[in-house]
């Protein structure tokens, strides 16, 4: 699927188009060290419609099976206060950034 990375100030976002997918159909897993999230999908769909189409195509471009998509996370991003939505074909990933340390702010200053 097609993916938008962007940020703000707080906030990292990822935004996938999932056309005519529902939530029960998408999978997001964090890999064991937590910097790694992956969206992935195993869509039933194409087995389905073939199972007993007595209709010949001559074209396809609808796309139909499995996918998965790895993003690695910042250091900065706060995976336990993750949140996703699907709506109307689109997952939307909210990753909120960690305050930073008092440390990090003297830095800058």
């Amino acid at each position: 699927p097609k993916i938008n990375l962007s940020e703000d100030e707080n906030n990292y976002y990822i935004h996938a188009d999932l056309p005519g997918m529902n939530k029960d159909q998408v999978k997001m897993e964090l890999s064991d060290d937590n910097h790694i999230l992956t969206i992935s999908d195993d869509n039933k769909t194409s087995e389905n419609c073939n199972q007993g189409n007595t209709k010949k195509y001559s074209k396809i471009e609808c796309h139909y099976g499995k996918f998965s998509r790895s993003f690695t996370l910042p250091e900065n991003a706060d995976i336990n206060k993750i949140q996703a939505r699907l709506e109307n074909g689109v997952l939307e990933v909210h990753l909120p950034k960690l305050e930073p340390t008092k440390k990090e702010q003297r830095k800058s200053i």
